[in-house]
């Protein structure tokens, strides 16, 4: 048996309706997307996968221009060359809007905006109406199978506290007014980038405001130091240099499927 053998499910405290967007995105392997949200009289990023700090605060938008690109509900907007495009790379930075070649949008039932440079489908649709606010549970027993005769279990609590405010006040400067729905977004596409890309996806959870826990699981010939520097490296397209003010710390191994769901969990 491997060292996870016999794990439950974290956190069964109450059954989940709806669906997390990492399990969105992984679902329907979608790469670069955002959806948006209304707050007051403008829309914002709530939730991305493949978007950068600078697409965050760029893709801040009116209700108006919003009516203007999508106003019915419930329908698939499809935007395919270049003059449809324009009026849309305003919301990405210069990073990003090089690499759009097509532009997909769709409005749900709750007035959220979904963004996608890939198509849109039927299956992608009705996925969109059940999104909520919840995140990716935990199934220990997922990460038996990752796990090698000479494996170690590494655990990390990173803390971005630093990071991200360093990036919102350089950015935003004196529009602080919304910080906290930026701040928001960033920790989340963090988060997604963990779930779907750096790491299993049973592998990490939201530990604080700023902050998760990961767990990642390798063999004895990479140091510590490496792997931090790694994480660091993948998360500058999103902060820029300030990723380098991201805390690290190597909290042991875990030696035990309990071991491990007790670090996740507390």
């Amino acid at each position: 048996m491997g060292l996870l053998s016999r794990a439950s499910t974290l956190d069964k405290k109450e059954k989940i309706q709806g669906l997390a967007f990492s399990d969105f995105i992984i679902k329907h392997s979608l790469k670069i997307c955002a959806l948006l949200e209304k707050k007051e009289s403008d829309y914002f990023v709530i939730n991305s996968i493949g978007f950068d700090g600078n697409s965050i605060i760029s893709a801040i938008s009116t209700a108006d221009f919003w009516n203007g690109i999508c106003p019915v509900s419930k329908k698939i907007y499809s935007f395919t060359n270049q003059d449809e495009i324009n009026p849309l790379l305003q919301l990405f930075s210069l990073n990003i809007k090089d690499n759009i070649k097509n532009l997909y949008i769709y409005k749900n039932a709750k007035s959220q905006i979904l963004l996608s440079t890939e198509i849109i489908t039927n299956k992608i649709v009705d996925d969109i109406e059940l999104l909520d606010n919840s995140f990716h549970i935990c199934t220990i027993s997922n990460l038996n199978s990752l796990i090698q005769d000479n494996s170690v279990v590494l655990k990390f609590d990173i803390d971005f506290s630093e990071a991200v405010e360093s990036f919102i006040t350089a950015k935003m400067k004196s529009d602080m007014k919304n910080k906290s729905y930026i701040q928001s977004a960033l920790l989340n596409e963090i988060y997604n980038r963990f779930i779907c890309y750096y790491n299993s996806p049973d592998s990490t959870v939201l530990s604080g405001i700023n902050t998760l826990k990961t767990v990642i699981i390798t063999d004895k010939t990479y140091s510590i130091e490496l792997i931090a520097n790694h994480l660091i490296l993948n998360i500058k397209d999103l902060l820029e240099h300030y990723a380098e003010l991201i805390i690290i710390d190597f909290s042991g191994t875990a030696e035990s499927c309990a071991e491990t769901q007790a670090f996740l969990q507390s």
